[in-house]
């Protein structure tokens, strides 16, 4: 059984970096404290499995996303594009949040392995140095996107790192 990945077009591909268009994402979001993400995590699942207003389960899709502020983190859920965000049940947590965003263009680095705040770091670099190469102008948003439950080894793990792109003419 396949699982719905979040849709996006790709307008720049190099190696594990790419530049990528998101039309439209629904988001469930609580907020989060560390990067294994466990406390977010369960209250957006709990949301899926069916603690909604309408008692309404909703198919995992890829990937989780952590939202990175500078003093916070959010977790967020990617939500099945087949629903339209109109449609989405409410939640029954005063935790979660649903939010749609729209008209997105990111700059991605895509690597494997456990993520620490090290890790994360050091991948952010550069995908920053890769986008200064090619005069893009970093926007506010970073996220760390992933891919594959947490018991997969990390050699195996799926992970991006994207960074909202100001400016673009996309």
């Amino acid at each position: 059984m396949a699982i719905e990945s979040a849709k996006y077009r790709s307008i720049k591909k190099e190696k594990d970096f790419e530049v990528r268009v998101y039309d439209e994402i629904s988001l469930a979001v609580s907020k989060d404290d560390d990067y294994r993400g466990y406390r977010g995590f369960n209250v957006a699942f709990d949301y899926i499995s069916g603690y909604n207003d309408q008692n309404r389960k909703i198919s995992m899709t890829t990937p989780v996303i952590n939202e990175m502020g500078e003093n916070s983190m959010t977790m967020a859920f990617v939500m099945p594009s087949e629903i339209p965000f109109e449609e989405l049940p409410k939640p029954q947590s005063d935790r979660l949040t649903m939010i749609k965003k729209e008209g997105m263009t990111f700059a991605s680095i895509r690597f494997s392995g456990t993520v620490c705040p090290t890790s994360f770091e050091n991948k952010k670099q550069e995908l920053l140095s890769w986008m200064k190469k090619y005069g893009l102008k970093p926007g506010s948003l970073v996220w760390l996107a992933r891919y594959n439950p947490p018991f997969i080894p990390g050699f195996l793990k799926r992970n991006e790192i994207l960074i909202s792109i100001e400016n673009s003419t996309t």
